[in-house]
């Protein structure tokens, strides 16, 4: 996962906390409707971070370090 940018970093974040919810919600007996689209939503945000970081990357090699 290299160059990731905060979008897709958010995404992550939002699936694992989302995963974790939906555990505690499994364990306690409780269900939310429509929960499950939750996850298409995370992916989509993903999605769209992948689409734009070409446009966030920026091509300075100027000030590259090795």
């Amino acid at each position: 996962m290299k160059n990731i940018n905060s979008f897709q970093v958010i995404a992550i974040v939002g699936i694992i906390l989302s995963l974790v919810a939906h555990g505690i919600l499994w364990l306690t007996n409780k269900n939310v409707e429509n929960y499950i689209y939750v996850y298409p939503t995370w992916v989509g945000v993903f999605i769209l971070g992948m689409l734009i970081n070409p446009y966030l990357s920026k091509h300075d090699d100027h000030h590259h370090h090795h």
